[in-house]
């Protein structure tokens, strides 16, 4: 059991985590093992970017978000309540990571979380989840932008093709 002042501190570092984070996710964790436990923090791991999973207790939450934007949050704060913090991540990395986490272990539940000061449900995290990241865009972004300059070289070399054909036609009817 938790005294006073240790409470008091998990409440300051809670305050603090939730002001810096860009995204935050609650999650029913009821009927996890410790080993989907340690296969979640491994796989909020491979994000990119700080995430932090921790257990807490509801009321040391509602303490933490009282008076901020994450208020909202305090519908999702009922039974058991994990919450996934992405401080540098992307929230769809985050998001992604624990949709699939979901598909593979019944018992996880995502309630809903916070993303950049806005309360989301369930239907929303899937739905971040399905985006793609930012790495992805700018990855679409670079074949889009340069899918014009590949079909002007293309066009062009069959166009120089084309002109030495017909120049090699010519040689050869005037050598004949």
């Amino acid at each position: 059991m938790l005294t006073r002042a240790q409470k008091e501190a998990e409440v300051e570092h809670l305050a603090e985590a939730l002001g810096r984070a860009q995204s935050l996710l609650a999650i029913d964790y009821r009927g996890l093992t410790v080993e989907g436990a340690n296969e979640l923090r491994r796989r909020l791991r491979e994000v990119e970017g700080e995430v932090e999973y921790r257990v807490s207790k509801n009321t040391l939450l509602r303490r933490a978000i009282e008076g901020t934007a994450a208020a909202g949050l305090s519908n999702f704060l009922t039974g058991p309540t994990a919450i996934a913090l992405g401080f540098d991540a992307e929230p769809s990395s985050v998001a992604k990571a624990l949709v699939d986490f979901a598909k593979d272990h019944e018992a996880f539940e995502i309630k809903g979380g916070l993303v950049e000061g806005e309360v989301i449900d369930l239907s929303e995290v899937q739905r971040l989840a399905a985006l793609p990241t930012k790495h992805e865009l700018r990855g679409m972004l670079a074949g889009t932008l340069q899918a014009p300059m590949r079909n002007l070289a293309g066009t062009l070399y069959g166009l120089l093709g084309n002109l030495r054909n017909a120049l090699e036609q010519r040689q050869q009817q005037l050598g004949a």
